[in-house]
Order: structure tokens, then sequence, then C-alpha cells
């Protein structure tokens, strides 16, 4: 989850920053409303923590700012006591909630749960479930065949009403690959309603679903449709449903078998039309086997099943990928003409990523900030997880097409000891390989290559 933190006090900001990412949460802060306007208009966030009472912009100006350009993100509000009053008057305007100071570490991480549940029920808007599929179909690349074969599988099954089961590690792209079945099928102009079954509490996961009648358990003060009504004549998303407790599963099951829901504290039943898509990062066969998971919700949520390939297995997607990445994250940054070194690039595509695209991402951002001002990524600029990983060969050929200036043409070893026989100069040679001086001098002293006309090695 993504948190923009607004305040004009850098302590403040700082302290906040602090708490909610030992909270495992990822922030950004604004010194002001004009600041944090231009950000929001460029980088996506979750949820916006503002102070009040602010130099220029107030709270209460960005937040009606706010609801003009992104309705449905979550403002909660820091204000000090005598401004309650104000704070209540926002949250007719649309704020989530506020805070008021001093306030403990608690209220502030239940209210930012709280938000983010309520995204997770929140009814999809006209305007998000009129996304163009060329743009989804644009965010997804598919150079392999295992991927084109995909995309080809999508289209024929999208425009039936059979479920589907999306399978495949954690950060494959399961939530964009559900959404393009939506967006391809005959309920696209309906809600396409998501939600991660894994990050709701099991006590809460019930009501979520299938909704609740006011007074049914304490603090149900009102009646509330559950996610399968909201989805009628649309589509359901449910994220890691290997999670269900077997309670859960089998109240899921009633309703996929008869097309009826009852809300929590109701005996009415409802029939609603939604098309289910689940999605797991377990082997649910695995599950099935030791107890854990019902095999007749799983043939009922198996009507198709979609395998999608780890990362590690799309070595032409990951060089698309790559270069996608780093075209977004060079204009977060305000980098131009930024590219990979020959070595940088072994590396790279010999890291297995267990995260996948997701966690490809991740490294592309911290590589863009680190790089060096030339715009070149070198060994130095890679995180330490690809720096530490140590393939079998260390002197893997590059497929044929490189980011970078010249492709990898043999080993790292002839290329230095080449480039060091026509260059007697290191930074010369370095600017030939097309990495950084003190890279070069770091590989010399991993081949122990003694340097031409001299006796002695790099390290000597």
């Amino acid at each position: 989850m993504r948190i923009l933190l607004v305040d004009d006090q850098r302590s403040l900001r700082r302290s906040l920053a602090l708490l909610l990412q030992n909270a495992g949460y990822e922030t950004a802060d604004a010194a002001s409303g004009e600041q944090a306007i231009a950000l929001l208009a460029g980088v996506p966030f979750d949820l916006v923590i503002t102070d009040l009472r602010m130099e220029g912009m107030s709270g209460i100006n960005l937040l009606e700012e706010i609801k003009q350009i992104q309705p449905m993100l979550p403002v909660i509000l820091i204000t000090a006591y005598g401004s309650i009053e104000t704070a209540v008057n926002a949250m007719r305007l649309g704020a989530f909630d506020y805070l008021v100071k001093p306030f403990k570490e608690r209220d502030i991480l239940d209210k930012i749960h709280a938000s983010q549940v309520m995204r997770i029920i929140a009814p999809v808007s006209g305007k998000s479930r009129d996304v163009d599929v060329r743009q989804i179909k644009d965010e997804i690349v598919a150079a392999t065949p295992p991927m084109r074969a995909l995309l080809i599988k999508i289209e024929r099954l999208a425009g039936t009403n059979i479920s589907v089961l999306i399978t495949g590690e954690t950060g494959t792209g399961k939530t964009k690959i559900a959404r393009l079945i939506h967006e391809q099928s005959h309920r696209s102009s309906m809600p396409f309603v998501s939600i991660n079954c894994a990050s709701v509490p099991e006590l809460l996961l019930e009501s979520e679903l299938f909704g609740h009648v006011r007074g049914s358990f304490t603090g149900a003060t009102d009646s509330r449709a559950g996610l399968f009504e909201e989805a009628d004549q649309g589509t359901i998303f449910l994220d890691e449903i290997d999670t269900l407790s077997p309670a859960m599963q089998a109240k899921l099951l009633s309703v996929l078998q008869d097309r009826k829901i009852r809300r929590v504290g109701s005996n009415k039943p409802k029939t609603v039309d939604v098309r289910v898509i689940s999605a797991s990062n377990q082997d649910l066969g695995n599950l099935i086997d030791r107890g854990l998971f019902r095999s007749d919700l799983y043939y009922r949520i198996n009507g198709v099943r979609l395998q999608l390939p780890p990362l590690r297995e799309r070595l032409e997607d990951l060089r698309l990928l790559l270069k996608a990445f780093i075209k977004r994250y060079e204009h977060k940054y305000g980098r131009h003409g930024l590219h990979i070194t020959p070595f940088a690039m072994n590396q790279i595509m010999a890291f297995p990523y267990p995260g996948n695209v997701r966690q490809l991402e991740n490294f592309v951002e911290q590589m863009v900030v680190f790089a060096d001002e030339s715009g070149g990524i070198d060994l130095d600029a890679l995180p330490e997880d690809i720096l530490q990983y140590c393939p079998q060969s260390r002197e893997r050929v590059l497929p044929p097409e490189s980011l970078s200036v010249g492709t990898f043409a043999g080993s790292e070893r002839t290329l230095i000891e080449n480039a060091l026989q026509k260059y007697p100069h290191l930074s010369d040679a370095a600017r030939e390989l097309g990495i950084g001086r003190t890279t070069l001098w770091r590989k010399m002293r991993e081949y122990n290559i003694v340097r031409p006309g001299s006796e002695l090695t790099p390290g000597a």
C-alpha cells in the first residue's frame, strides 16, 4: 500500500513516514497541497494523509481537489483538538476519516486498515469499468509463446460465462489477466469487483462477500450489500482463494451452486448473476490432498485453468519489461537516455526473480535512481539481491538484443583483455566496454587479469 503524507512541517512528515514504513507501508511525502497534487498526477497512491492546517493550500482545499481528480482515493485528515468540527465537515465533503493530535500508533494503523477494506468493498465506478481493452493488453507483455497462447485462450473464453481459475507465482500478473477477461466479455459494461481473500479478517469476510443486515452483529448499524451483490451482472475476482477457511469454502460453494446469496443475519435468499474468476499462488491439488481445500469447490471454480508462467521462464518478455519499466521510471525521476551495460545485463538476466514482474519493477526503479550521471546502469546500480546471486555460469551469454550499446559477444574475461590491449588507460577501456572504471577494476581483480606492460595484478 502506497501512502502520500502531506504536511508543511518536515519533522512531522519524517516521524510519520518512519512509523508507517516500520508497519510495512510504502510512503512518499509532500510539503504542501500544491506539491501533493503534482505527485498525484504522476504516481498512483492508495491513501492520502494530510494535515488540516498548512501554509498555502489547506487540508480542506486539498481534499476538494483530490475529490475532483480521484474521487475514490481515501483521504485522512490530521487535526488539532480545536478543529474537530472542521474535520467532521470535511468528512461530509468526502474525507474518509480524521485523526486528532496527539494520536497513538494504533489509532492511525487502524484507520489505514479501515481505508484498505473500504477500497476493497467500494463498488466500481462507471469510469473505471470503461477501461480500454487495448490499454490493458499493452500492460501485458507477451512476446514468448506461452504468453501468446495464454492471450489467445483468453480471447476464446472471455465471451463465455465459464468460471476461470488463474494460477501462478506471486507477482505474475493474475489481477491484470482477470481484468482483461472481464473487459473482453459481454459483461464489460457491468462491475468488475476484486477482493484479496487473505487481506480481510475471517470474521469480516462473510459480510464483505455476502453483505449483512442491520443488527446482525456488533457494529452492524446499517444493512449493507456484499461484493456478490455489487458484482451482479458483472464479474467478481477472488484472489488468494486458497486462504479461505473450511467454513468459508462451504458457504462459497453453496453460493456458486445455487447462484443465491444470503446476507449475514438474514434468511431471505437473493439471486445473483456473477461470473467468478479465482486466483491462487498455491497448488490447490496439493491442498486438496492434505484436506485443506474442498475438491467440490475446486471443480466449481476450475472451469478453465490459466497457468501464468514465472518470469524466469520468459526471458524475451523480461527484456521488453525492462525497457518498459525503465521508460516509466525515467519519466518519474526526470532521467533520460538510460542504458544497461553488458555486465549489468548479464546479472539481470541470470537472476531468478522469485517475486516475478512485481519484483522486477521494484528493481528497475532502484536501478534508475542509482544510474550514473552519464545514464549508465552498471553493476554498482543493481540491487543487492541481484549482486549477491551467484549463478552457476558467471559467463552466461545474453539474448541477441541488449538495452546497452553493443552486444555481449563473448566471455567477460576475453572482452576485458581485448579492451586493455586496445586502450592502455583504464578509463578508455571502461568506456569501450560500456562500464564504469570501478567496475572494470573489480572485474580485473576477480579474473586476476594483469594490465598490459605490468607485472602486477590489479590487487597488488
